[in-house]
């Protein structure tokens, strides 16, 4: 009886933190454009990220477009990067094109559409390609900004890249 009532309880709470966990295999939801956290319901790690982000230059022109190359020691499952004004890291800035195991994505915050990159699958991968371009007209650093996702429990939330000027 008593084994029963465990997992009646069990499922029961399972129910009601369901919503709890809302990131997806193919694709980061659009709630976590706000603070980049995958929404698995769990905190996420504290170390160093074993993977990041390098852009194919740090020094573009306005309108301009570079390759991004996600890579590091191991498998990742997702990723979601987003690129920053560094100044004001309010809203993403750019736009996002060409990603390889991925799609775009619109974050509402942004000025532009496909101000975004994500998955599209759960598969793991050891390096991911995309475009990201400039926006026309901005000067300054921008920051690109890249969580990171091995499996449900252990991800990196916001790993930055080195800058990027854009002149």
């Amino acid at each position: 009886m008593f084994k029963y009532v465990c997992l009646s309880l069990s499922l029961f709470l399972l129910a009601l933190n369901g919503n709890l966990v809302q990131g997806t295999p193919t694709g980061a939801p659009l709630i976590a454009c706000a603070d980049m956290t995958p929404q698995h319901g769990v905190p996420p790690q504290n170390s160093t990220s074993p993977f990041g982000t390098t852009p194919s230059s740090t020094s573009i022109a306005q309108g301009s477009t570079i390759t991004l190359t996600l890579t590091g020691s191991g498998t990742f499952k997702g990723f979601l990067v987003i690129a920053f004004d560094n100044a004001n890291q309010a809203a993403p800035i750019g736009v996002f094109s060409a990603v390889s195991s991925g799609q775009t994505l619109n974050c509402r915050t942004g000025p532009t559409p496909m101000n975004a990159a994500t998955h599209i699958d759960n598969l793991d991968k050891t390096s991911v390609t995309m475009d990201w371009t400039a926006p026309a007209g901005f000067v300054g650093t921008v920051l690109i900004k890249t969580s990171f996702v091995q499996d449900v429990a252990t991800f990196w939330v916001a790993t930055e890249s080195t800058l990027i000027t854009v002149a």
